[in-house]
């Protein structure tokens, strides 16, 4: 996939009480490993951490300009600055800008220009940080190539709506080309998960990156449940309950017909086989609370485990695992 992601949950969630540097380190690491490149941060995780893992580059949320000089004692490759903050001259050292806009319509390289005048480092980026009506694929690959030809810079799309829109235009826009797009590891009422695009890929779509792995997502599910203080169930085991079912009723929003799903009952396993012994590793190598533990332990105890042993042994592992 030519598509870049970017994963923004570090600077748009609410992080625990307490949490260490150590496991915000673990977590992008897990990131990184599922096969985000980039992580945006805002000042608060910024603040926890005395140093980055050098696993993925860093894109740094101005939110205000008066956090301007983290961007001189940390080394990010872009930091994110808003038409709304573009008042004054922002100074953010050499820093490549990623300028983040509302939509598409009445932007263009004047206004690109005119941005630059407000900040010291370089405009390298535009975002475009948006909800979307509903597109085909065609109305997507026309919204990706206008983009490209409106500015001089990689384009990037955040989608907004998670309830609506969000998913489907990450899914759209990934396959017309763009350069690159941000999503939010987790439940968001906001933004498109990366779980969503990911499963989605892989179940509905039966396609899978070879960049990107599932095994990867579920250990930076589990650490991302710990830093994010999560009570409800994760955003991976909604998923896999509604695996469990019959979802013959999902429809198509282009065509109208039923979705099909590409997942044999030897699939559903692997992915619950998967999910599980990253679940297993993580209980039994990490530090984490009691009380976190024992759900982890309770879920692991569900599973005939037996079930999937003979599933491993086979190729038919590669048709959804990398």
């Amino acid at each position: 996939m030519k598509t870049v992601i970017i994963d923004n949950s570090l600077c748009t969630l609410p992080i625990a009480e307490g949490t260490s540097p150590e496991l915000i380190c673990r977590y992008i690491h897990a990131l990184a490993e599922t096969g985000v490149k980039y992580v945006e941060l805002d000042f608060r995780t910024v603040m926890k951490m005395q140093e980055l893992p050098d696993c993925v580059e860093y894109i740094f949320r101005l939110g205000d300009p008066m956090f301007a000089q983290l961007t001189q004692a940390f080394d990010f490759r872009y930091v994110v600055v808003t038409m709304h903050d573009i008042k004054d001259e922002i100074d953010v050292g050499n820093t490549p800008v990623i300028l983040e806009i509302p939509r598409f319509e009445g932007f263009n390289r004047k206004l690109q220009a005119l941005a630059q005048k407000f900040v010291s480092g370089p405009i390298s980026m535009i975002r475009v940080r948006s909800s979307f009506d509903f597109m085909n694929i065609e109305q997507a690959k026309e919204l990706v190539w206008r983009s490209k030809s409106a500015f001089t810079v990689p384009i990037d799309v955040c989608p907004m709506d998670a309830k609506r829109t969000a998913l489907d235009t990450a899914l759209k826009v990934s396959n017309a080309g763009v350069d690159s797009m941000t999503l939010c590891m987790g439940k968001s009422k906001s933004y498109a998960s990366l779980e969503d695009f990911l499963f989605t890929m892989t179940m509905v779509f039966n396609s899978m990156p070879k960049e990107y792995s599932i095994p990867a997502l579920c250990k930076a599910e589990a650490y991302h449940r710990i830093i994010f203080g999560l009570k409800s169930a994760d955003r991976i085991t909604e998923i896999m309950e509604h695996v469990d079912y019959d979802i013959s009723h999902l429809t198509n929003t282009d065509t109208g017909d039923r979705v099909k799903m590409h997942v044999s009952l030897k699939d559903r396993m692997m992915l619950r086989r998967s999910y599980v012994s990253a679940l297993q590793r993580f209980a039994e190598e990490e530090d984490i609370p009691e009380d976190i533990a024992q759900e982890i332990f309770d879920a692991i105890d569900h599973f005939d485990m037996s079930l999937y042993d003979q599933i491993f042994v086979k190729d038919e592992k590669n048709k959804i695992l990398n």
